[in-house]
């Protein structure tokens, strides 16, 4: 693939990306004002979690990590429709078995852990909700494997667009399904978990029908000896244990978190959607461009090209995620009152999500670097060690949870959440420059720490911007006229290298 199809490829999922990490954030906007932080949204948001856990396990995690290379062989190498076909089938087949195998082991969970635990208790409601929000895992894990066969074809744009129909019917479910569930809020999130599985199956639609126009029409094929599934099979153990690591830690902060009090797991889940807004647009649109070039330079022995390659993307990186740090932590409470407070989103629940916002926020460097470093590994063929460090963190997050909880409450779920990134990020430098081939971090450092300076500039003018101007100006006033003063004050710091890097962009576009 040509540098400029890479371009256009990243662009379209940076557009996909953009977009449905907006429309999310409206999601959340609109939910907030009928739920707040209260303690049955705390509950469905563990019940909506669960089932997205074995979803980034097993269906966009693992399977696809491992039907995606089996698949395009068959499609390339072999170019036969008819056996491309049969292999789509026999894995539609085995999605639909596993997770209705699995909801139905859910069901009998729910209804033996509900007839010992009072309707009081925390875990009775998420326990029941998950009788409603487990069948979104059937509809969502077959929607990855029509993604898996979208991006084999180079058709990255709607499959990055398909969350967008899942907040359609999530915000319909709302405003059309909620009034007719009843008046309190235990019954009307009922009328929410049945959107979340609409919204599921029509991702799985949205995604199928471009897949069926390419000629994959589904159908049940038990023909599970086939040897394009044995491959798979072989490849998903090992898979497993590395996409594992994130949806672990994620449920482990959650239900940690509805150990607390009221508002723990909602304060968590808010600001995690405004923390990741950054990450997800800037974090997967670098590390997804550098990979191509990092393996090229390792294929061609050119080490002196990735030297320069790796610390180009984690300048730019660092770049973009050392303001965003600062700035979401100076405008934490601005941020969240102007996106949520609103409707049953009272000033308590504002504390509740702007506290983690402003722990979670330290971490954004970390995991950012840690997005384009596991890139580097993989381009040197190592995908060991990343996923070694991935599950020290997993034991290392709960010693975190466990200590900070004590002093911090939810917010010390936060803080852990961003000093095991950050130390995941200096472990991947440390182990790479001694497993494979030191790499100069002198220029970069000192990079950093200009870049680090300018920021810590930037949120002083920040701070002093808003404690001066917030009783002569309304809170929308505020918070724009404040982004765009800070963002002018730290370009124009930078403007000698921004003008570099969009002329190397244009450059490589070019190529």
């Amino acid at each position: 693939m040509s540098s400029k199809k890479i371009f256009t490829a990243i662009s379209l999922v940076s557009l996909g990306t953009l977009i449905s990490r907006f429309f999310g954030l409206g999601r959340e906007v609109v939910t907030a004002s009928f739920f707040g932080t209260t303690a049955i949204y705390d509950a469905f948001l563990l019940a909506f979690m669960i089932p997205n856990f074995f979803r980034g396990l097993l269906a966009e995690g693992a399977l696809n990590a491992a039907f995606i290379p089996v698949f395009t062989e068959y499609t390339t190498v072999y170019k036969d429709k008819n056996k491309s076909l049969e292999v789509f089938q026999i894995c539609f087949t085995i999605s639909i078995l596993l997770t209705s195998i699995l909801f139905i082991l859910t069901l009998l969970a729910s209804y033996f852990a509900t007839s010992f635990i009072s309707e009081s208790a925390k875990w009775f409601w998420v326990w029941t909700l998950l009788r409603f929000t487990f069948p979104y895992l059937i509809f969502i894990s077959l929607t990855a494997l029509n993604m898996g066969v979208l991006n084999v074809y180079k058709s990255f744009f709607i499959p990055s667009l398909s969350p967008v129909v899942l907040d359609i019917f999530w915000v319909g479910a709302l405003f059309l399904l909620m009034p007719f569930m009843g008046k309190t809020l235990e019954e009307k999130i009922f009328g929410l978990c049945i959107g979340v599985v609409l919204g599921g199956f029509g991702q799985f639609v949205f995604t199928l029908i471009p897949v069926m126009k390419r000629g994959y029409r589904v159908k049940f094929n038990f023909n599970f000896k086939h040897p394009a599934i044995k491959k798979i099979g072989r490849l998903l153990a090992p898979v497993i244990i590395g996409m594992a690591v994130g949806p672990i830690n994620l449920l482990i902060d959650n239900s940690m978190a509805n150990l607390l009090y009221e508002g723990a797991v909602s304060g968590l889940w808010y600001s995690t959607r405004v923390y990741q807004l950054p990450l997800g647009i800037f974090a997967i649109s670098i590390s997804t461009a550098i990979l191509p070039w990092l393996s090229e330079d390792i294929s061609s022995k050119n080490y002196e090209g990735f030297d320069s390659n790796l610390k180009f993307s984690l300048k730019l990186l660092m770049f973009l995620m050392l303001p965003f740090t600062f700035g979401l932590i100076m405008l934490r409470t601005e941020i969240i009152t102007f996106l949520f407070s609103r409707g049953l989103f009272s000033s308590e629940s504002v504390m509740l999500a702007a506290g983690p916002l402003a722990y979670y926020s330290l971490g954004l460097a970390g995991y950012g670097g840690i997005s384009v470093l596991i890139r580097a590994f993989y381009s040197c063929g190592d995908t060991v060690t990343p996923v070694r460090i991935g599950v020290l963190t997993i034991f290392a997050n709960v010693c975190f949870n466990a200590l900070f909880m004590k002093f911090l409450g939810h917010n010390g779920i936060a803080l852990s959440t961003s000093l095991v990134g950050t130390g995941n990020f200096l472990l991947l430098i440390y182990l790479f420059n001694k497993k494979h081939f030191k790499i100069k971090f002198e220029e970069f450092g000192y990079f950093i720490l200009k870049v680090l300076i300018v920021s810590a500039i930037m949120g002083f003018i920040l701070l002093a911007y808003k404690t001066f101007l917030k009783n002569s100006l309304t809170l929308p006033v505020l918070l724009f006229s404040a982004i765009i003063i800070s963002t002018l004050f730290y370009l124009l710091c930078f403007r000698k290298a921004v003008l570099k890097w969009v002329d190397f962009y244009l450059q490589r576009r070019r190529v």
